[in-house]
């Protein structure tokens, strides 16, 4: 299939089209407690909504239409399952962050302080394994991404 895109929209309130929300919702196919996108997926698994040659990105705008907000960051499928689209399955960065704190605070882990390298704060960055192992995503990101460098305090790059 080959689409000429004018645009990626954004998806923020009062942004969105009427006719854009309909042919969005046409796209969704319940199943079970899952509303799994049957449209467009990148890659096969992220889910894209196009509406006259405009792209729309479906987890966030799923997020717009359940929560009537713009999300923070990345939205993804909280419940695991790569094209669902259901409003409270899905999570942004401030939930992400919300549900790693109360982990903790359930497991008795304390996410506070620098991290072990001591280059983030784990409020920010860290979280807990399965194991109980307090973890920095920070410094996990910068292993994988060779690329990225860290930063220390006053924002020059250390060595």
């Amino acid at each position: 299939m080959n689409r000429r895109i004018i645009r990626t929209a954004p998806v923020t309130p009062g942004a969105v089209p009427t006719a854009a929300v309909w042919t969005f919702r046409e796209r969704i196919e319940r199943a079970g407690e899952h509303r799994l996108w049957t449209g467009t997926a990148d890659k096969g698994t992220t889910p894209v909504h196009y509406h006259d040659n405009i792209r729309y990105p479906a987890r966030p705008l799923a997020w717009l239409l359940h929560h009537g907000t713009e999300p923070v960051g990345l939205v993804k499928a909280g419940c695991g399952v790569n094209l669902c689209v259901h409003g409270p399955h899905l999570t942004d960065d401030v939930t992400r962050q919300r549900e790693r704190i109360l982990y903790a605070l359930l497991h008795g882990v304390t996410l506070a302080g620098p991290c072990t390298a001591g280059l983030h704060d784990l409020a920010e960055y860290g979280y807990v394994r399965p194991t109980g192992k307090t973890e920095c995503r920070g410094c996990a990101n910068a292993r994988r991404n060779p690329t990225t460098h860290h930063e220390d305090q006053e924002g020059a790059l250390a060595a």
